[in-house]
């Protein structure tokens, strides 16, 4: 059962992130599309309302369903599309805040492998957005999204629920038969010990009489007949004791069966929650660790330098005109060139090294017992080490840089000091020209 709490929260905390982000964003969303669509504020309202309150569904549902008809009756050619045309067609242009909001989503959206090809998508669309009706779809499809991992973290709990309420059913069960065994096994020893004391009284009677008595033939008499008796009292025990054997055997051999059983599930449900706990930490497209993977490892490597007193640099990498290999040799290609990355950098990291997809094409690797000149040293290795990757798309070499930021824990830093010195480092690599690495002011500067 240790198992079980170790598991469980982790599960838990998954789900709930998922449902409050979710009554986040949604809300924010309606009202945006409220604005550019007047005619349907009201019902985008209401969703929103659904959305934050609604803890059984239903309202959500209905909300939806509404808006849904609304939209059907007052656009007829969206029947054909699959779309809710939530925003206006005649606001051309994209606002950066809407596709600031949706990439900050995705980033934090807990997805579940199966829909990571949709998110996929949804993250390609926004590097190339162009106009309102494109952003609309982007939006449907991110509401879409965020229901379907919400739904299927529910479903991730309900089974842990059921589970658990099974489990506790069956603990009683156990419990049950465990008192009944040792009711049968105290009922048998009582038995035995009164059996032992009237065949004890039988003796001593025996004895008394044998010593007293002078007529032999009333002796025989009298010691045949308690010896019959003996003999068939001896007999009712044995049957008895076999009994109560059985019963006891038969009862331990179902307690066994139940504890067998439980500690398969047991079993069972960790290697599930182990798969779900390592999907939620994974990028699926690299297999590289996620930005939630990152949030919590940071937070063990600042607490783990500041106990011990050690060296602890980070470095954030970003390939170069990442964009422009997709633009020019397609995303299936840009997928490529991202794996192939993780790939690169993990095979010249050490095995205490971590490194996450950051979000995009942005990775952070985190260094434990680096100071700052080791740092540099292997995030030189690293961009070296990609831009002598022989990196092809349909038999044409495509050209892949990274440029780095390289900063170091120090004084009192904090992790979001050491981030963003580090993030600012990348960018001045970017603006000199990309393909290099920069090392991070210092604290003081």
């Amino acid at each position: 059962m240790a198992s079980l709490r170790g598991n469980t929260p982790m599960t838990s905390e998954k789900s709930v992130h998922s449902e409050h982000l979710l009554r986040q964003v949604v809300p924010q969303l309606c009202a945006l599309a409220g604005e550019c669509k007047p005619e349907l504020a009201a019902a985008l309202e209401a969703l929103g309302h659904a959305a934050g309150d609604d803890q059984s569904g239903v309202a959500l549902q209905q909300a939806f369903s509404h808006l849904s008809e609304l939209i059907m009756r007052s656009d007829p050619s969206t029947r054909s599309a699959g779309h809710s045309p939530l925003i206006s067609r005649s606001d051309s242009a994209t606002d950066p805040a809407d596709i600031k909001l949706m990439q900050g989503v995705l980033q934090n959206l807990i997805i579940p492998t199966t829909l990571e090809p949709l998110a996929r998508d949804i993250r390609q669309s926004l590097g190339k957005v162009d106009g309102a009706a494109a952003r609309q779809r982007l939006a449907a499809q991110l509401i879409h999204l965020m229901a379907e991992s919400k739904a299927h973290a529910e479903q991730r709990q309900r089974e842990l629920q059921d589970f658990l309420k099974a489990t506790v059913g069956r603990l009683i069960q156990l419990e049950a038969a465990l008192t009944q065994a040792q009711t049968t096994t105290r009922a048998g020893s009582e038995e035995l010990t009164q059996a032992r004391q009237v065949t004890e009284a039988q003796f001593i009677q025996l004895r008394s009489v044998s010593t007293e008595s002078d007529d032999l033939d009333q002796l025989k008499a009298f010691i045949g007949d308690h010896l019959e008796h003996l003999q068939g009292h001896l007999r009712q025990q044995d049957t008895i004791g076999d009994q109560n054997q059985r019963r006891l055997e038969e009862t331990l051999n179902a307690l066994g069966n139940q504890v067998a059983h439980l500690s398969a599930e047991t079993v069972s449900l960790r290697s599930r929650l182990d798969v779900t706990t390592e999907e939620a930490l994974r990028d699926p497209l690299t297999g590289a660790y996620n930005r939630l993977a990152y949030d919590r490892r940071a937070a063990l490597e600042v607490a783990r330098w500041r106990s011990d007193s050690g060296s602890l640099s980070m470095i954030i990498c970003d390939i170069d005109h990442f964009k422009r290999i997709n633009d020019t040799f397609g995303h299936a290609a840009g997928d490529k060139v991202l794996k192939e990355v993780v790939r690169l950098l993990q095979d010249q990291l050490r095995s205490s090294d971590f490194i996450a997809r950051y979000g995009g094409e942005e990775f952070v690797v985190l260094l434990n017992g680096a100071g700052e000149d080791a740092a540099l040293r292997i995030a030189e290795k690293l961009r070296r080490t990609v831009k002598s990757a022989p990196f092809r798309s349909r038999g044409e070499r495509v050209p892949v840089t990274i440029s780095c930021g390289v900063g170091t824990f120090s004084g009192e830093d904090t992790l979001e000091m050491v981030f963003d010195r580090t993030d600012t480092a990348l960018y001045a690599a970017k603006t000199q020209g990309r393909d290099r690495c920069v090392p991070a002011a210092s604290k003081a500067a």
